[in-house]
């Protein structure tokens, strides 16, 4: 794999199921959530972390299937695409978001390190920008998302101010 793909991917990896610099990855700040808190709209935005989970889902799945390889992952699940509103906490649709959400982030980044150059620097047709624009903007989205859950207020993330 070329080192600059490796990078990427080990970043993708990182933000969203390893050990990140940035403070705990995406599935490490979801874990800490039971379904009710995922489900909760008492935030600072009105909307919960788990539609930030299937929003942040969705953009993996969409360049996956971009880029040919969302086949590996049965369709997806959702009727809206990358925003929607969730009501209810089912633990069970709770636990497989979390495998789902799993099986994409592999797929999608497994495509991305066997990309080569000329694919790379090729057009994105949905959003008309090289391969290499969207895929690096994909690497840090996690990494946004995850912040914005820890700061966003969820029930189950808040702590006591002294």
């Amino acid at each position: 794999m070329r080192t600059d793909l490796a990078m990427l991917v080990e970043l993708a990896n990182a933000e969203f199921d390893g050990e990140s610099f940035n403070g705990p990855s995406l599935m490490a700040t979801l874990e800490k959530l039971s379904p009710e808190a995922a489900a909760s709209h008492d935030t600072f935005e009105g909307y919960s972390a788990w539609e930030t989970a299937i929003h942040c889902l969705y953009f993996k799945y969409f360049i996956a299937r971009s880029l040919g390889a969302a086949g590996s992952v049965e369709p997806y699940p959702f009727e809206q695409e990358s925003f929607i509103r969730v009501e209810g906490s089912d633990p069970e649709a709770w636990k497989q978001l979390d495998a789902y959400h799993r099986r994409v982030h592999h797929a999608a980044w497994k495509a991305i390190a066997e990309l080569d150059e000329e694919r790379l620097a090729s057009i994105m047709p949905e959003w008309k920008i090289p391969y290499r624009a969207a895929i690096a903007w994909l690497a840090s989205h996690d990494t946004y998302h995850a912040a914005q859950i820890r700061n966003m207020g969820v029930p189950g993330l808040r702590s006591p101010r002294d």
